[in-house]
């Protein structure tokens, strides 16, 4: 049993708990690309380009030959299977002379992954998850190679919510491991932008977290997208670079391992700001053969539970009266008259939660007090149906706390 949570070793590289974030610089060798300054097409712009990015702290290097950007938004051609082929394998060839950084290929193309592990790429990097070349995965396992999967149900860009990304990732990582891909070698995407709305991808960004439940490392590309020109006003991803490291600091705040870039120097800065100021740490502790992992952090709703739930084996039925007892609130009630409040209490301590309440609150030496509500999904919702039929303003204060759990 793994004593680490979210942890992969990704082209030979250490990810997850306990690393650095790590920086993945994009390669594109096509002019289909939707920001056209991270083109090379020149052999010594190739090898420029790469040695400057390993310099700039770049711990991978992301080669593409044919755009995954959304033809909705970008005018992007589609790219013949012979000339990707043709693009990624002239690429890696330089770029094995001249840099030392592990190279991914981002294709959906098992052909290409071929071509591009057997000339010396380690990662490939499938923005379809493993899902539209049903190939993919053996050709992955027969290398021993690492890979990148993203969230797609059934094209990029579908997976819309944490709860969509998360079960079509789960489905992937079964595609990968029942193929032969070390689970040890994969990391997962949730997949940004590809041409969904813009509110899903900022929905996204803040749940990150959540997606760890699935203990794999997170990788995340927000840099230069379509969501920070709505944001901004600003139609060009050549004005976007601002917007770029302000979304991939976040990123990095709420959960990513890596994070996919343009421009490397200023995301490595970002990142290490993040990093430090978050100072996010896996609460782990282990004694001989035991350890316990706190992952109070990556719940937000009864939904991430369920995960946990199916993770550690538990049937439907368990799940589903268990669930609730796992999903926490700490509620601040302001101005309640102290008689309400000393009802609300014993209410939620016969459920098994609590209030902390004032002192001179006991003795009614206050007409009115604030509040602390500590109790779990299960316990505030046994409470919230025997406070709308009770005195004290307590239907009002029910309404509040049922309000709390809606927002």
């Amino acid at each position: 049993m793994e004593k680490k949570w979210c942890f992969s070793v990704i082209g030979g590289v250490p990810v997850g708990d306990g690393y650095p974030v790590r920086i993945m610089a994009i390669m594109n060798l096509g002019p289909e690309s939707f920001y056209k300054r991270s083109v090379f097409t020149d052999e010594k712009e190739i090898e420029r380009y790469a040695l400057r990015v390993e310099s700039e702290g770049a711990s991978f290097l992301d080669v593409g030959g044919a755009s995954s950007a959304p033809p909705e938004i970008y005018e992007v051609r589609p790219v013949p299977e012979s000339e990707e082929l043709e693009r990624v394998v002239r690429a890696i060839r330089l770029l094995k002379d001249v840099t030392e950084l592990p190279i991914s290929v981002d294709t959906r193309r098992a052909s290409v992954a071929e071509a591009a592990l057997k000339e010396g790429a380690e990662i490939v990097n499938d923005v379809s998850g493993f899902k539209e070349d049903k190939r993919m995965a053996s050709v992955v396992a027969d290398f021993d190679a690492s890979c990148v999967l993203m969230a797609t149900v059934k094209k990029p860009g579908d997976a819309r919510s944490i709860v969509e990304v998360r079960r079509s990732l789960r489905e992937s990582i079964r595609l990968a491991e029942d193929a032969g891909v070390s689970p040890e070698k994969i990391i997962i995407d949730p997949g940004i932008g590809f041409g969904k709305p813009y509110e899903c991808d900022l929905e996204l960004l803040r749940g990150l977290r959540r997606l760890k439940l699935l203990r794999k490392p997170l990788l995340v590309g927000v840099s230069r997208k379509h969501f920070i020109g709505c944001i901004l006003g600003l139609p060009k991803p050549e004005d976007r670079l601002i917007g770029s490291i302000a979304a991939t600091a976040i990123a990095i705040r709420n959960g990513a391992d890596v994070v996919r870039v343009h421009d490397v120097s200023e995301a490595r800065q970002a990142a290490l700001v993040a990093q430090a100021i978050s100072n996010r740490r896996t609460g782990f502790a282990e004694r001989g053969s035991y350890f316990a992992v706190n992952l109070s952090d990556l719940i937000a709703d009864v939904s991430d539970v369920e995960e946990l739930m199916e993770h550690v084996g538990v049937s439907e039925v368990g799940s589903k009266l268990m669930s609730e007892k796992g999903v926490h609130y700490v509620i601040f009630l302001g101005n309640v008259p102290t008689p309400a409040a000393l009802a609300l209490k014993q209410h939620l301590l016969s459920a098994g939660g609590d209030v902390a309440t004032p002192r001179g609150a006991i003795d009614f030496n206050v007409e009115k007090c604030n509040l602390l509500v500590m109790a779990t999904l299960k316990q505030l919702k046994s409470v919230i149906s025997k406070l709308k039929i009770n005195a004290f303003d307590l239907p009002l204060i029910a309404d509040l706390l049922l309000k709390c759990l809606e927002e």
